[in-house]
């Protein structure tokens, strides 16, 4: 069985909010929305835009993680109150934690992003936490949002980081595929998803550093927009067509295990992925020439790309053999991959990313002499 998730409708446009109030009308027209503080400022023109539409709407604020907890508190909430759709607005722990409440209560969710850091608006998934701030698992969702509305012009104006943390987020979507593929006709939605993520890295091979040389400004360039459709769409739609099977993601993995250590809490989820990048792709077998042409990218985005950026104070070699060990992938999704994934093969690994990065830093601080 092959199951595909995809949101009914997909809008990122400049000012797309000014008319929003009536595409969530088309919807449902008793709105429970949950955004963030910052999230709801920015997106004043969306408020005004329902106050003038045939709709009734409540406003929850939320900060914070998205718990097991708080998913089930905010249901509790939704659920008492008269209420046909849910609407997101923020960041991915707001738009992840909009979809799962929508899911437990069975009405319909809106996605709204504010900043392009993830594809969190359009996945079927919901990136789970402790109170802490560490890994909980990912909670798989029976369906995607009906509507992503994002307004391009809010998404350009973000600070330039969050732009970053979705390239990388959205790079490392071919290398985590392609290592699934298996050549044979039950693999035929992996070769779909390789694809599609080949056509993001062109994208981004093409726009990345101008929209981040730009990011921030509020001005949604041609190229700011075709990144913007990377991170968000294209990015999104890797995994929206699957057949069930395992698959292995280990630079997610390490991205899972570095959320277990305090050290890494200041940084974004596609900054950890970003380094995890790097090490998988050394264990993935690709020359040194590649590993050393996609971590000076990353390095170009301000993206981590050693141990001491995510806020290690410990040498890689004291440090590197913790995180393999909490890396969370085993069984079937291990066996998936062509390369080994024991804690030893990835704590080398990560030595030899940190390395690299070092490199990569240095010969980047002399050239900029």
């Amino acid at each position: 069985m092959v199951q595909v998730k995809a949101p009914n409708q997909y809008v990122n446009e400049p000012n797309a909010w000014a008319d929003g109030g009536a595409k969530i009308a088309e919807i449902g027209n008793k709105l429970f929305i949950i955004g963030g503080e910052k999230a709801l400022e920015a997106a004043a023109p969306l408020l005004a835009s329902l106050n003038t539409a045939d709709v009734t709407y409540q406003v929850h604020r939320f900060s914070g993680q998205v718990t097991t907890e708080q998913i089930a508190a905010y249901s509790e909430l939704a659920s008492s109150q008269d209420i046909n759709v849910l609407v997101g607005i923020g960041g991915g722990r707001v738009l992840d934690l909009t979809k799962a409440v929508a899911e437990r209560i069975h009405v319909p969710s809106v996605t709204v992003p504010t900043i392009a850091a993830t594809c969190a608006a359009w996945s079927a998934l919901t990136v789970l936490y402790d109170k802490e701030g560490r890994s909980a698992g990912y909670l798989p969702l029976k369906r995607s949002p009906q509507l992503v509305l994002a307004d391009t012009s809010v998404l350009a104006a973000a600070p330039k980081r969050y732009l970053a943390s979705g390239i990388g987020d959205t790079y490392v979507k071919w290398n985590e595929t392609v290592v699934n593929v298996k050549k044979v006709p039950a693999d035929l939605d992996v070769r779909l998803g390789v694809k599609t993520s080949e056509l993001a890295v062109e994208v981004l091979d093409r726009y990345a550093q101008q929209a981040y040389a730009n990011a921030g400004d509020g001005i949604a360039s041609p190229a700011f927009h075709e990144v913007s459709h990377a991170i968000v769409w294209l990015a999104g739609q890797v995994n929206t067509v699957s057949a069930g099977g395992a698959r292995g993601a280990l630079a997610h993995a390490i991205h899972d295990s570095l959320t277990q250590f305090t050290q890494t809490h200041g940084s974004l989820h596609g900054e950890k992925v970003a380094f995890g990048l790097v090490a998988h792709t050394l264990l993935q077998g690709q020359t040194a020439e590649e590993t050393e042409r996609l971590a000076a990218k990353l390095d170009a985005l301000g993206l981590p790309v050693t141990l001491a950026q995510l806020g290690f104070e410990e040498k890689a070699d004291q440090i590197a053999y913790d995180i393999a060990h909490k890396v969370p992938l085993a069984g079937a999704k291990a066996a998936e991959l062509p390369f080994a994934v024991h804690p030893a093969a990835i704590a080398e690994a990560i030595i030899a990313a940190d390395q690299l990065g070092q490199r990569i830093r240095s010969k980047a601080a002399i050239s900029s002499q």
